[in-house]
């Protein structure tokens, strides 16, 4: 694989990988600032947000938010 292929890689990966660490910044501050959330614990859901990357992410935005 040349550097040519590498950079062209990195064109369309690069916004995938800012939407996923947007999104699980996003799913952290909606987890503390609720301070409850439904089905699991506060500390479970931000490792689930972290380690699941984005499907993590939306999982907690499906079934994990707090009806406040």
């Amino acid at each position: 694989m040349d550097s040519s292929q590498v950079s062209s890689i990195i064109r369309l990966v690069w916004p995938l990988i800012a939407l996923q660490i947007g999104l699980q910044i996003y799913c952290i501050i909606d987890i503390l600032r609720r301070k409850k959330t439904k089905n699991l614990s506060i500390p479970i859901w931000i490792i689930i947000v972290l380690l699941g990357e984005i499907f993590g992410s939306i999982l907690y935005l499906i079934i994990g938010r707090s009806e406040e």
